[in-house]
């Protein structure tokens, strides 16, 4: 399946069942065993999953508490470029906990796997995985498809986000021009004079504009208001 036309399946999907569907066909026609996808949006509350973890694993995941020691969590939050999941434990003792997450896994048809990171504006993450029974199986699908695979994961992530609905979100509200940009000359340690001097402005227009932006980002001062316009992508630090 060339990946153009996995990519046209994903456009025409209409729900996150589709989208899931979709996924399961371009893995396995790729030549993998199995994905997963987690979404984590830390400042909704929001954690999704959907893919092909035993139910037994994944409630030996949760039980243990795996996700504070999983060496592939860790290395997920470091990295915006695909790696295999042995790459977390090259350099682990052999008797590392981190190790036991894998070696565990590996009795849940997961001999072999790779995460590609999907990292959102703010704090939000994603991650889609591919994994195989068989250790020979994935490295073949993985040399031949990781950059197809790749791109197929980051688009649907962008079409399963677009179609799934969080109870009590909203998108953070638009500032004008003027105000990213007194913002953003606060967040590198200007004062309101500087800034007006800047800007061209004075320094009372200033201190109208951080206001005004301080309300619309639901935040108690201008410091607190700059720290949420980063988290949030509207301004630069």
């Amino acid at each position: 399946m060339p990946v153009t036309e996995a990519l046209t399946a994903l456009d025409a999907a209409q729900t996150t069942d589709d989208l899931r569907g979709i996924a399961d066909n371009v893995v396995r026609r790729f030549g993998f065993g199995g994905f997963t996808y987690h979404l984590y949006r830390p400042g909704v509350g929001s954690l999704v999953y959907i893919g092909d973890w035993q139910p037994e694993w994944l409630q030996r995941y949760e039980d243990k508490g795996y996700i504070d020691i999983d060496p592939v969590v860790e290395q997920l939050l470091r990295t915006v470029t695909p790696f295999l999941w042995t790459d977390t434990v090259l350099t682990r003792e052999v008797n590392a906990p981190e190790r036991v997450v894998l070696n565990e896994a590996r009795a849940f048809s997961m001999k072999a796997g790779a995460e590609i990171p999907v990292h959102e504006p703010g704090l939000g993450c994603a991650t889609f995985s591919l994994f195989s029974a068989s250790e020979a199986t994935f490295t073949e699908a993985w040399s031949q498809h990781r950059h197809n695979m790749h791109i197929f994961a980051l688009y649907f992530h962008q079409r399963y986000v677009n179609l799934l609905e969080f109870d009590g979100t909203e998108q953070p509200p638009p500032l004008s021009k003027r105000e990213r940009e007194c913002l953003a000359w606060t967040s590198r340690g200007k004062t309101a004079w500087e800034i007006g001097e800047i800007l061209h402005i004075s320094e009372r227009t200033v201190k109208v504009y951080l206001d005004t932006a301080t309300r619309k980002l639901g935040s108690f001062s201008k410091h607190h208001a700059v720290v949420k316009a980063i988290l949030n992508r509207i301004i630069l630090p």
